[in-house]
């Protein structure tokens, strides 16, 4: 039997179908068939993700590809991803780190060039297969409020992958 690290305690493990994974950040991120344990004593718990690294990856692809501006929470997770602190990403896109606070915490939007960039930075850091030039075209800086991108992914064979979202999540 399993037991938990903080008491000793015995942990009870589940399989979660749709597990929300707020941990990255994002909002509307569910993966599939993860192992959540549960010290039946203390009631810590413990998250088992497989290949987090290339959950990440999945993660960032699909938020550069989608449609419309990059949300508040998306600038965050994609400069977390490149491993970058506030103050190097700021001088990677050519900003000031108090600009990118602004950005990461909603309280001014990113222009499109910067979002471009952005994308771009992070499709260069990547193994990308294809990257659609035409979702850059479509960016524009006027148009709808930024939302953030849902995902839905499950770890196949050749690891993970992004899945239409189930109507499920809210």
């Amino acid at each position: 039997m399993t037991r938990c690290a903080e008491c000793s305690g015995p942990v009870k493990t589940r399989r979660e179908k749709h597990y929300r994974y707020a941990e990255c950040g994002l909002p509307n991120v569910i993966v599939e068939g993860i192992e959540i344990s549960e010290c039946q004593r203390c009631g810590e718990t413990y998250t088992g993700i497989p290949a987090l690294e290339g959950l990440h990856r999945v993660i960032a692809a699909a938020v550069i590809h989608k449609k419309g501006r990059l949300a508040p929470e998306e600038i965050r997770f994609l400069r977390k991803s490149l491993g970058l602190s506030g103050v190097d990403f700021a001088k990677r896109m050519g900003s000031t780190a108090e600009t990118v606070s602004r950005w990461e915490h909603g309280r001014a939007s990113m222009g499109s060039a910067a979002d471009r960039l952005l994308r771009l930075l992070v499709a260069k850091e990547m193994p990308v297969a294809e990257y659609p030039v035409d979702v850059l075209a479509q960016l524009v800086a006027g148009d709808r409020p930024a939302r953030p991108v849902r995902l839905h992914l499950a770890r196949g064979p050749r690891g993970w992958k992004s899945r239409p979202s189930p109507a499920l999540v809210a």
